[in-house]
C-alpha cells in the first residue's frame, strides 16, 4: 500500500489539534505519517502542545511565519508518502476518507487529486458538496475542499502553493493549476470532511472580504487560460455555470471585459 503523508500546518491553533491528528490518527487506512507544521506560532500554549506531541507517527517541523500556502509546501516538501492529505489544524476527517481516497487514486490514473462533500460545525452550520471535475469547472469557481488527498506528484509538477496568496482562495489557484496540467479532481460524495468555523476563519476574515481582489489576481495570473477557455467556450456554444445556466451569456461578457479591459 501507499504511504500517505497527512501535513497539518498549525498557527496558534494548537487546542484543535487533538480533534485533526486524532482524525488522522483515527483512519481506517493506517500507513500514514503526519507532518504538523508549526507556522511560527507565538500562542505559548500552542507552543506547549506541540512540544508535548510524542507519536511514532507524529513529527514536527518548525519555521518562521509564512502563512498557509509556505506552511504546506514546506511539509509537503519534507513528506515521504505518494500521497498527500492537506487537513487544517482545526478540520476534521471522517475516519474512511484516506482509505475511500487511496482507492481512487490507485484504480483512475487521470485523477490527480479527491475531495468529498463537507459539512461544517461550530459558528456556522452548512452543507456543500463541490462538483471536481477538470479545468473548466475550477476556471470559475472553487469546486474542491481545500482539505484533500492528491498525487505528491500533481504537486511537484504544478509548482506547489502559491505562496503570494496570503489571505486565501490559495487552494482554488492550486486547483487550477493541477487540472490545467491535464489531472481530474474526483469528488467522493459523501460528508467526510468537517469543517469548523470559528470567529477568526480564514474564509470570514480574509478570503471573503478580499475575493474581488483575490479573484482579480488569479485571473491575472492566469489570464491565457481563461482567454482560451473563453474563445472554447464561446465557439462550441459550452454552458460554464453548471449550477446556473442561463447565467451563461452574463458570465460569458463579465469575463470578456475583465479579459480585454487592459
Amino acid at each position: 500500500m501507499p504511504l500517505v503523508s497527512v501535513i497539518i500546518p498549525c498557527y496558534n491553533d494548537g487546542h484543535y489539534l487533538d480533534d485533526s491528528i486524532g482524525s488522522a490518527l483515527g483512519q481506517t487506512f493506517k500507513d500514514i505519517e503526519i507532518l504538523v507544521v508549526n507556522d511560527g506560532s507565538t500562542d505559548a500554549a500552542t507552543i506547549q502542545k506541540l512540544n508535548s506531541l510524542n507519536h511514532p507517527l507524529i513529527t514536527v517541523l518548525h519555521k518562521e511565519n509564512g502563512h498557509l500556502s509556505s506552511a504546506r509546501n514546506y511539509g509537503i516538501h519534507r513528506a515521504k508518502g505518494l500521497f498527500i492529505v492537506t487537513l487544517d489544524a482545526d478540520d476534521k476527517f471522517e475516519n474512511s476518507f484516506i482509505e475511500k481516497g487511496v482507492m481512487v487514486l490507485e484504480k483512475e490514473s487521470i485523477v490527480g487529486a479527491v475531495t468529498c462533500y463537507l459539512k461544517s460545525f461550530g459558528g456556522r452550520k452548512f452543507r456543500w458538496k463541490p462538483l471536481g471535475g477538470d479545468v473548466k469547472n475550477f476556471l470559475y469557481r472553487q469546486e474542491s475542499c481545500a482539505s484533500a488527498m492528491f498525487r505528491k506528484e500533481c504537486w511537484e509538477k504544478a509548482g506547489g502553493y502559491d505562496e503570494q496568496m496570503k489571505s486565501g482562495y490559495e487552494d482554488w489557484e492550486f486547483w487550477i493549476r493541477l487540472t490545467a496540467a491535464g489531472w481530474q479532481v474526483r469528488v467522493i460524495k459523501e460528508y467526510l470532511l468537517n469543517y469548523r468555523v470559528t470567529e477568526k476563519s480564514m474564509l470570514l476574515t480574509q478570503s471573503e472580504p478580499k475575493r474581488a481582489e483575490i479573484v482579480n489576481y488569479i485571473m491575472e495570473k492566469h489570464k491565457e487560460l481563461y482567454w482560451q477557455q473563453l474563445k472554447e467556450a464561446v465557439i462550441d456554444r459550452k454552458i460554464i455555470d453548471l449550477r446556473n445556466p442561463e447565467s451563461t451569456t452574463v458570465l460569458l461578457k463579465n469575463l470578456y471585459w475583465r479579459i480585454t479591459r487592459k
